[in-house]
């Protein structure tokens, strides 16, 4: 089965609104003044990549070039790997947390996820270029993501 150009936009979607409904969570969780500052930022942030994407959908088209069913199942094993599927999966995750460094661990895995996901997202826009710099864009930002969380994983680590 090979997904439109569409559905895979709505994942990308998805991974952000999930991200958002995280650090939400996350920063409601801890009354720490640098980690409530850090989520918060964060899911601020994934509300501004959900924009994006949904930017794009009005003249969403199938990208050009040709995929094999295998691509696109890698795509699927991908989308169903994420770490949070579903906000009843955030809640538990959330429910499980006992420490702040248990959520920055998450929050990376997250991440790393995405970045992931839209590195290989670039592949089916290629003939696209500004839709392939707005993900490039993207990924940056992921990985700027990861530096903060790694920031405040280290000074956590200090304070325990």
């Amino acid at each position: 089965m090979a997904f439109s150009t569409k559905e895979i936009i709505d994942i990308a979607i998805g991974i952000e609104d999930t991200g958002y409904y995280f650090y939400t969570r996350c920063a409601e969780k801890f009354e720490n003044p640098l980690l409530k500052e850090t989520f918060s930022f964060l899911a601020d942030e994934e509300l501004l990549h959900k924009a994006f994407f949904e930017s794009l959908e009005p003249e969403m088209k199938d990208a050009e070039g040709v995929y094999t069913t295998e691509y696109f199942q890698y795509l699927t094993a991908m989308s169903d790997g994420k770490v949070f599927s579903d906000k009843d999966n955030i809640d538990r995750a959330i429910a499980e947390i006992t420490a702040p460094l248990d959520a920055i661990n998450l929050a990376l895995d997250a991440e790393k996820d995405s970045i992931f996901y839209y590195s290989e997202l670039r592949e089916l826009y290629e003939s696209k270029t500004d839709t392939l710099t707005a993900l490039n864009k993207i990924i940056n930002e992921e990985r700027r993501h990861v530096i903060i969380l790694l920031e405040i994983r280290d000074k956590i680590a200090l304070t325990e």
